[in-house]
């Protein structure tokens, strides 16, 4: 597998030369986690949203789907755009879709229109989260990849933290969506005015390029994995604050602080997942152990007999386990390219996997718990997590 920085810009000799400059790659984080704020809002929004367009849980779960929807359909595309068009361009006008997306879906008279805005902001987000690790990737040298991957893994954490501890301080869904949308729109011109650009271009064989990455057996595995990490952590966090609420009796407030806190901690876990790849653990090592203890943790997290309190411990040490995974899964990306151009489409078809499992999850966790309650999300992080250690023992031999 190619451990090589991208070949296709100017700046990648910089990375490869040792040189590492902070502040872009902290902006292409943050530009990230700016773009996660997106998901986030959706889940703490969803008690309001029940009473406003008189919708249960069940058919709000398409308006937390709709995002993953999209990158399922769009991962390996967006990914051979960046390839073509430029790293950097294509992060910068993602951002710029996700910002004004939202702006527009705050004046939301009905859900159909707020679906159609969410389609939106979906696509600018799929450009965003295949772009920039594409940025980190060409920016970063070889020996600090592994621990600016397992930093960039935490933006997904900390923007739904960010968005659940801000949504029951503001008056609104309204307000959320166009804090959100603001946030998104000053990061693109951050990120425009300072993360040095990358050459997009033509190549006759894109077409072979795209078939070659089809054909590489640890890309797939890796966006399957990616899939059914998500079949754990969406499975907790799509009603996270709900459950909260029910099982633990916590306000509305309490519950959102308290899932930002859980989310937080899957941040931290990431940037753990990081600092063992950097000390030579090898990748399926970290995301066996990383899969078993978060599916012992969700399951229990979720039984009857388990107390309050213990609920609280439980959902964020899963959080924690949970953490080490994505961040694996991206460093090992770029790697598991068959060339190393090809390291933005393949990290859009691991990104493609990773969005299947946040399209099942939420309708497959709304529907099991509709038959058997809450437990059925314990049992379907459980199941999960021994999926997960199945498709990590065929990927040993390209680790």
């Amino acid at each position: 597998m190619a451990d090589n920085p991208l070949n296709t810009t100017p700046t990648a000799s910089v990375a490869a030369n040792g040189n590492f400059d902070r502040v872009p790659i902290t902006l292409v984080i943050l530009a990230g986690v700016a773009s996660a704020l997106h998901v986030g809002k959706g889940p703490i929004a969803l008690p309001e949203m029940q009473q406003v367009f008189g919708r249960s849980l069940a058919d709000l779960s398409g308006m937390l789907s709709v995002f993953a929807v999209v990158g399922v359909i769009g991962g390996m595309a967006a990914g051979a755009l960046t390839q073509r068009l430029g790293d950097r361009r294509v992060l910068v006008a993602g951002l710029l879709v996700v910002g004004l997306a939202s702006i527009v879906g705050a004046a939301a008279p009905a859900y159909a229109w707020l679906i159609a805005t969410r389609v939106v902001e979906g696509l600018g987000f799929l450009m965003v989260v295949v772009a920039a690790p594409a940025v980190l990737n060409r920016l970063t040298p070889p020996g600090k990849r592994s621990l600016v991957f397992g930093f960039w893994g935490t933006f997904m954490g900390v923007g739904i933290a960010l968005s659940m501890l801000l949504g029951p301080l503001l008056d609104n869904w309204q307000v959320l969506w166009l804090l959100d949308g603001a946030l998104a729109l000053v990061m693109a011109a951050c990120v425009r005015l300072r993360v040095p650009a990358g050459a997009g271009g033509r190549t006759a064989d894109r077409g072979r390029g795209a078939l070659s990455v089809l054909r590489s057996p640890p890309t797939w595995l890796l966006a399957l994995a990616f899939g059914v990490y998500n079949m754990q952590f969406f499975a907790m966090m799509s009603f996270l604050p709900s459950y909260l609420m029910q099982r633990v009796n916590l306000s509305m407030a309490q519950a959102g602080a308290a899932s930002a806190l859980i989310v937080v901690a899957n941040a931290a876990g990431n940037v753990l997942g990081g600092f063992f790849l950097q000390r030579g653990v090898r990748a399926s090592q970290v995301m066996t152990v990383g899969y078993l203890v978060a599916g012992l943790l969700g399951l229990v997290a979720f039984m009857p007999v388990t107390s309050g309190v213990a609920v609280l411990a439980c959902c964020t040490a899963f959080s924690v386990a949970a953490g080490v995974l994505p961040a694996t899964f991206l460093a090992s990306a770029p790697r598991s390219a068959p060339a190393p151009q090809l390291a933005p489409t393949s990290l859009g078809l691991v990104m493609q996997g990773n969005y299947l499992g946040q399209v099942v999850a939420p309708i497959t966790t709304a529907a099991l718990f509709a038959v058997f309650g809450w437990i059925a999300v314990g049992i379907q992080i459980g199941v999960s997590a021994f999926a997960g250690v199945a498709l990590v023992w065929l990927y040993r031999k390209y680790d």
